[in-house]
């Protein structure tokens, strides 16, 4: 977690045509994969809940508060980071264009709403595994 929120300072930092070439490239490592984690988060809260009996124990209040928290981070990502990937994606790095700076504050701060929501989320799962004992 703390390399997601990392990722989002680092990229704050970064010169408009070294933004551009990192983001495609960073995009290009982490697109494969991400939805098979975040659905893979998803699952995991299902299979809590339904392991836990239900909403009537503490266990599965949270794990469907860590479900929801996923959720949360699959609807911030698809209604804004992806939809910026794919903006960046088509960017040249030899001349980005001239909102790239207002492109990647909106890129930096989704970002970081939804590591927020994912800590969240995995810190339900968390205490549902302990509170489960």
């Amino acid at each position: 977690m703390v390399n997601w929120i990392g990722l989002g300072r680092a990229m704050s930092r970064l010169s408009a045509s070294t933004y551009v070439e990192f983001h495609q490239a960073t995009n290009h490592t982490f697109d494969p994969y991400m939805p098979i984690v975040v659905v893979g988060a998803l699952l995991g809260g299902i299979v809590l809940a339904i392991l836990s009996g239900g909403v009537h124990s503490l266990y599965g209040e949270l794990a469907i508060a860590g479900f929801v928290g996923y959720a949360a981070v699959l609807a911030i990502a698809l209604a804004t980071n992806v939809r910026i990937n794919k903006q960046v994606a088509r960017w040249s790095v030899q001349s980005p264009p001239d909102d790239w700076m207002l492109v990647r504050a909106s890129w930096v701060r989704f970002h970081i709403l939804r590591t927020l929501f994912s800590l969240l989320a995995l810190a339900c799962y968390i205490l549902a595994c302990l509170t489960s004992r």
